[in-house]
């Protein structure tokens, strides 16, 4: 037995566990044990895949149906004339486990109940309880059967089939319909003036499905002349033949799970750059049986790299049932990055360019490059280069080397590109690297200078006098004793010190840190005049220009600070620090930590006193770039 129709039968098997037959033939008592169902589902329900522009995957897709239709509407139709007490006891006595086995698979479903018997009885055909799930009201309707009349062999089911098809029960729109007939006798034709046809055409428009329990042989009771063959044909429903009368309650479960149903795939929302196909593009199945196909997913080529996604609603009869898959396809992107690359004096220098996949593959992905000239040319400033990068499965990452020549030129900054072309397996995103060859010669020098004391243009210690260009140079004094006009100056272990790194700049390429730094450095200083008496202890000035990355490259920064540890104004302690500030005097004005800067110097004075009679400066650091005379304008962070 295979596993779908084993499946198909476990339903009937986990809810009808016992069948006690009484000692009448009348009545049966089935005993119910509900288990849980397994889940209708679409296996894989989330497919995720890399495709190249192109390229197609196939999935193998499984839908395993309900094991009842979905969402049924179980209309019970019962011949209830005088030879069918038997079948009437099994269906009233079952009629919990029925409807108890149905609302296990199927939670949503409802049920009606109706009838029929012949003309010349007091009802032909009647509807005992619309559609409800209320299962209390399905048994009271069934209740209300009693088997009596009948007369001839032939009955009314024709009438009572057509009118179910034409509106005497109120089907919900999105329902499975079912009819459970069962009988064992055919139908006048016509009956009540229609006719077999007509009660197919009617069954067809409403789009009912027939289950007839056949209490006869095949061919006999419900079938004899085919009627009830043709019905369950017309309408995709099913036929039980030589069905016992207590057996009619389970022969209508088995009905149930033997409806066929169609299951066909469905895209509700799919990206353009998508196409999704099914082989075969619909399958009928018995309920409970497994639907398989084979899913083929296309990304179209020229496909931008990215992501997209596609919906596919597996309809059940051509209603959504909420088997869905969602499709996600990765397209990978290829780019080459950009760089920048030393070209050195001598020999020749590798550049070498990051080719880069934005996600790993699962198979393998090529890509041509070339290079061509921009502003550098080949074979002079590099060597023309051209090849095909591979990427394995899973590799993101890739690389390009060209070399470039190395000259002690001095010439402006040049650029070469390399350009990705010809991809297999991915979608090419940034196609271009630029090489960018720097200069390495700088474009500039710096200078720097620092003075421990200066009163009227007199400094007793200065490191590095000549400013420019910047070297390293130091210089210290014990004290220092001067006078002009009305004002002395009394300072002791005056030092100035200026330091340039790397000390030679023509032998390094321009690099982050380089600097040219001055510092000044004075332990006790006494400014005195009439009526006044500067106190200053410890006094530290520092000026530094030093380089910093800056964008793509570097760029001069200028910083100055400076301390003083301690200071009294005629006796009186102020607090000071290393913050600028500006104190009033009788005779002028005190400015510490003053820091000028300019676009190419800074200058850091940690005391200046203004007097009509002299000024007076305290540790001052100097520090800034020059260009030179190839590069006016440049600096020694650039080349």
């Amino acid at each position: 037995m295979s596993d779908s129709r084993t499946r198909r039968r476990s339903l009937s098997r986990r809810l009808v566990t016992a069948v006690t037959v009484t000692a009448t033939v009348w009545a049966a008592t089935v005993a119910v044990v509900a288990a849980p169902q397994a889940e209708a589902q679409v296996e894989p329900s989330d497919v995720v895949v890399t495709l190249g522009p192109g390229a197609s995957t196939e999935v193998a897709k499984t839908v395993t149906t309900p094991e009842v239709p979905p969402n049924p509407d179980l209309v019970f139709l019962a011949d209830t004339t005088g030879s069918m007490g038997g079948a009437i006891a099994d269906v009233r006595n079952n009629a919990g486990a029925v409807t108890s086995a149905v609302l296990d698979a199927e939670p949503t479903a409802q049920f009606a109940v109706s009838e029929y018997r012949d003309a010349g009885d007091p009802f032909v055909f009647r509807v005992n309880q619309n559609l409800t799930g209320d299962t209390t009201a399905v048994q009271n309707g069934i209740n209300a059967w009693v088997a009596s009349g009948g007369g001839d062999f032939p009955e009314a089911a024709i009438t009572a089939l057509f009118e179910i098809g034409s509106g005497a029960i109120a089907f919900r729109p999105d329902g499975t319909r079912i009819v459970a007939w069962f009988g064992d006798a055919p139908s006048h034709d016509p009956s009540q003036g229609h006719t077999l046809a007509d009660a197919i055409a009617a069954l067809q428009a409403a789009d009912v499905r027939v289950i007839a329990v056949n209490m006869g042989s095949a061919g006999a009771g419900l079938d004899q002349g085919g009627q009830a063959t043709a019905i369950v044909n017309a309408t995709g429903g099913v036929l039980l033949n030589n069905v016992p009368a207590d057996q009619v309650a389970q022969a209508i479960l088995d009905g149930i799970q033997a409806v066929q149903v169609t299951v066909t795939p469905t895209i509700t929302a799919c990206d353009p750059h998508l196409t999704v196909g099914f082989a075969p593009a619909s399958r009928v199945v018995n309920s409970g049986e497994d639907a398989t196909f084979t899913e083929t997913i296309t990304a179209a080529p020229g496909t931008p790299a990215g992501t997209y996604h596609c919906t596919v609603d597996f309809l059940v009869d051509g209603t959504s049932r909420g088997f869905l898959e969602h499709n996600t396809v990765h397209v990978p992107g290829l780019s080459v990055d950009d760089i920048t690359v030393a070209e050195g004096n001598t020999g020749t220098t590798p550049a070498t360019l990051a080719v880069t996949l934005d996600r790993p593959s699962p198979d393998p992905v090529t890509v041509d490059f070339a290079t061509a000239d921009a502003t550098a040319t080949a074979p002079a400033d590099y060597v023309a280069t051209a090849g095909t990068v591979t990427f394995a499965p899973g590799q993101t990452t890739a690389p390009v080397t060209v070399p470039v020549n190395g000259d002690t030129v001095d010439e402006p900054d040049e650029t070469f590109t390399v350009t990705l072309s010809g991809a297999s397996g991915a979608a090419i995103t940034d196609p271009v690297g630029v090489v960018t060859i720097l200069d390495d010669d700088r474009d500039g020098v710096f200078s720097c200078r620092a003075s421990a004391l200066n009163l009227l243009g007199v400094e007793p210690v200065v490191a590095n006098p000549a400013d420019v260009p910047c070297v390293d140079d130091d210089t210290t004094l014990a004290q220092v004793d001067l006078n002009a006009a009305a004002l002395r100056v009394r300072a002791r272990v005056l030092s100035a010190v200026t330091d340039q790194t790397p000390d030679d700049l023509t032998t390094a390429s321009p690099a982050a840190g380089d600097n040219a730094t001055a510092t000044a450095r004075i332990d006790t200083t006494t400014i005195s005049t009439l009526g006044l008496t500067v106190e200053l202890g410890v006094i530290e000035s520092e000026a530094v220009a030093r380089c910093v990355p800056s964008g793509t490259g570097l760029a001069p920064q200028f910083s100055g600070s400076s301390t003083i540890a301690s200071l009294k104004i005629n006796g009186v302690p102020t607090t000071v620090g290393s913050a600028p500030i500006t104190i009033p005097l009788v005779i002028g004005s005190l400015r510490l930590n003053s820091t000028e800067t300019t676009a190419t110097s800074v200058t850091q004075r940690a005391v200046v006193l203004d007097t009509p009679l002299a000024d007076v400066v305290v540790g001052e650091a100097h520090a800034d770039v020059h260009g030179t005379g190839a590069h006016p304008g440049g600096n020694p962070c650039t080349s």
